[in-house]
């Protein structure tokens, strides 16, 4: 892959971008992308690409839609051959099965995925149960019930489904914890076991001499023809025609003449003197507060001591009842967990082939990434699906200071437990698998890395860079890194490209809504301070633009005097007059802020530069600085120019405050922090006056944004870079237009 010809226009954010990569002598490059350019459009972009999808713009669907990925030969780039290592983003989706599996990530979405949808029907199964039967935890209770099937809901659902097809139950319209999952209830049946033995006997001697009306067995007995009674009250039955025809008795046409003989016949049984006798012996032990909500229910129906008997079966019999009830929506979470089950399979038994080089990858893992509090190892855990077992990431916390270790359940990530940048740890680890699985396979791969090193602590932070080092040094490995952190941006500038491949190393800005990709030697970025330098030092005339570097110089010179000099010297506070509106200092021959030349400048620069020879114009600065910053914020122009934010931060502060000093009274100089105390006591002044509220929001974003503008240095220029200098004409224009 000597060569990338990348083309797009309307993709996401994208409205046009035309770039040609020439890997031939680096196969990396690294662009910096300000928010809001193109960065995150770019990524998803290719990802698009390498999962054949589309990536038209979905907010205003502009056309023509256009995506060009071609290689040296013009051909479409393999999509196979790309691989987008998007920054971190955190699950929304959670479960017991939280994506720890030790597999490519691929198949892990794929496996939860699987998850989710089974998950999801569980729940409506689950929840049509619940709203039957009040119990607070189906789930929990179906498989403790039914423990002698396994510990799989789904398969003990499949089992029981094949079971209760076909087959009729009697209904219990009772709570599930009034009787069952109930301990007072258990020990109340273990105690009267033998009263309940007695009155099971009598019951059914009693039903081998009723007449014959009932079965001496009981399979039809007291509680079925209840059943039948209910089932044909409301004489619906009755007015079609029917009749129903019994033994020993005429013919009913009736459901009221139906029930009298039911009654009759069921009195004969449950009032008769035998089993009234062992009744009421039980109805003793049914008398405490704890009890009533079982004695309520055997007074509706005296039948249900029989099934106390043998408390196991009864409750068993109890969710078959109500299982058989909502077969409709049984049956279809069925079929689509036989569906999934091969799924499941064929994920898992990857996984297991792929173990042993998780093993590699977290060791690899460890060594490059330090200062996290917990190790990684791979531990077996059960599928809650299938039950089988299955590799994933285990998760052991160390106590720094006393060394003790805590292993973590699997589902620790669900309860907020890491940190972003540990989470965002784990994702790397996934990441590295998927890139060794690649180099394993020799496979050439073009990585799109978005953002990688988000939230990582400077170590780590490294640490990623050193290892994106090893990977440009594989010949079938090629990257592009995208990132919006300027810090992070020249990291990997020094550390993985150096001097010899400055091409590689790109600024993207906005123009005309077309993206530009231009080296950052075209930015004058490497260096700016030293190419400020030799804009002054260098010129044989002051126009606008070289009294732009002038400007832009003015806060740079004044860190390093108060740095290698002395603060209180007349050259600091000279300086200090242009970021800040100051009085003139006749004592000290310091001209006020709205007086001052360029050249009263002159013995500040030479005194930093050292060169002895730069002579700045006679020019007022002020006016000077308007003039161009008016220019700045005119322009439509994207790029990012470092000297341009610089500029704009002092021309925004400077009418800040004169417009605060317009409407407020001084009675002493202020000695520091003059752009806050200003606006504090403008705010106090004015902050009850209507008219005012709109000033005052404008002020309170000029304290925010113009401080990190204007003190600056060599080190720490990358904050003004990061934030785009759209925001700063932005307020440039409101403070151009106080009220």
């Amino acid at each position: 892959m000597d060569k990338l010809f990348v083309e797009l226009e309307h993709c996401y954010g994208i409205n046009k971008i035309k770039k040609e990569f020439d890997f031939s002598k680096c196969n990396t490059f690294v662009i910096y992308a300000p928010n809001g350019v193109m960065k995150t459009s770019f990524a998803k972009t290719f990802d698009d690409y390498s999962n054949k999808s589309e990536s038209k713009d979905q907010v205003f669907g502009r056309e023509p839609y256009k995506r060009e990925v071609l290689d040296k030969n013009n051909a479409n780039l393999d999509e196979d051959s790309i691989f987008v290592i998007k920054s971190y983003i955190d699950t929304s989706y959670t479960s017991d099965d939280l994506s720890l599996l030790l597999v490519r990530n691929e198949l892990r979405e794929s496996y939860e995925q699987v998850l989710k949808t089974l998950d999801e029907e569980k729940k409506n199964v689950v929840k049509v149960l619940a709203a039957n039967t009040k119990s607070p935890d189906c789930e929990k209770e179906i498989n403790h019930t039914f423990s002698d099937l396994g510990d799989n809901f789904f398969e003990i659902l499949r089992v029981l489904t094949d079971e209760i097809s076909g087959s009729k139950y009697r209904p219990y319209r009772f709570r599930y914890n009034h009787v069952f999952g109930n301990e007072v209830v258990r020990k109340f049946v273990e105690k009267n076991r033998d009263n309940l033995q007695v009155y099971h006997d009598k019951y059914f001697d009693i039903l081998s001499n009723s007449d014959d009306f009932f079965s001496a067995d009981g399979t039809f007995g007291t509680a079925q023809a209840s059943e039948i009674a209910e089932a044909v009250s409301g004489d619906a039955f009755f007015k079609a025609g029917h009749s129903i025809s019994l033994k020993n008795s005429d013919p009913v046409s009736s459901s009221e003449g139906f029930q009298t003989i039911i009654n009759e016949q069921i009195n004969k049984v449950v009032d008769s003197p035998e089993l009234r006798e062992q009744f009421d012996k039980i109805d003793k032990a049914l008398r405490p507060k704890n009890m009533q909500p079982l004695r309520t229910i055997i007074d509706d129906d005296k039948t249900l001591l029989l099934e106390l008997l043998n408390y196991e079966e009864f409750q068993k019999n109890y969710w078959k009842s109500h299982l058989s009830g909502i077969l409709e929506s049984v049956e279809p979470f069925n079929e689509l967990y036989a569906k999934k089950r091969g799924e499941i399979e064929k994920i898992i038994t990857e996984a297991e082939n792929e173990s042993e080089e998780w093993k590699n990858t977290i060791s690899t893992f460890e060594k490059r990434f330090t200062s996290l509090p917990f190790k990684v190892k791979p531990v077996n855990t059960k599928d809650s699906v299938l039950g089988l077992d299955k590799p994933e990431l285990g998760i052991e916390f160390i106590d720094q200071e006393t060394g003790e270790s805590k292993s973590m359940p699997r589902d620790f990530l669900s309860n907020n437990i890491l940190s972003q940048g540990e989470k965002r740890a784990f994702y790397l680890l996934n990441i590295i698998f998927e890139i060794r699985a690649r180099l394993l396979k020799d496979k050439e791969t073009l990585f799109v890395i978005d953002d990688i090193a988000d939230s990582f602590d400077y170590k780590n932070k490294y640490a990623i860079v050193e290892y994106l080092k090893d990977l440009s040094k594989e010949p079938k490995f090629y990257s592009i890194i995208l990132t919006h952190n300027f810090d992070f941006y020249r990291t990997v500038q020094s550390r993985l490209l150096g001097f010899s491949n400055m091409k590689n190393c790109l600024i993207a800005s906005r123009s005309s809504n077309v993206i530009e990709l231009e080296s950052i030697e075209k930015k004058g970025l490497i260096n700016p301070f030293k190419n400020w330098k030799n804009k002054i030092s260098g010129a044989e005339s002051f126009g606008d633009d070289e009294l732009k570097f002038v400007l832009a110089s003015i806060p740079f010179v004044r860190n390093i005097i108060e740095y290698t000099k002395d603060e209180d010297s007349r050259e600091f506070n000279i300086l200090t007059h242009l970021l800040h509106v100051k009085e003139a200092n006749i004592g000290r021959d310091i001209k006020s802020t709205d007086n001052l030349q360029y050249f009263d400048l002159t013995e500040c620069f030479n005194l930093i530069f050292d060169e002895g020879t730069i002579s700045l114009p006679e020019a007022n600065v002020v006016e000077s600085l308007y003039k161009i910053a008016d220019s700045i914020a005119a322009s439509d122009e994207g790029v990012m120019k470092l000297e341009d934010k610089v500029v704009l931060a002092m021309a925004i502060r400077l009418k800040a405050e004169s417009h605060v000093l317009s409407k407020i009274s001084l009675t002493s100089s202020i000695e520091s922090n003059q752009t806050i105390e200003l606006i504090e006591k403008y705010k106090s002044k004015f902050k009850t006056k209507a008219a005012y509220r709109d000033n005052i929001e404008t002020l309170e974003e000029v304290n925010i944004m113009t401080p990190e503008n204007i003190h600056l240095n060599s080190f720490m220029y990358e904050p003004i870079l990061d934030m785009s200098i759209c925001e700063l004409k932005d307020l440039y224009g409101k403070v151009n237009n106080f009220k």
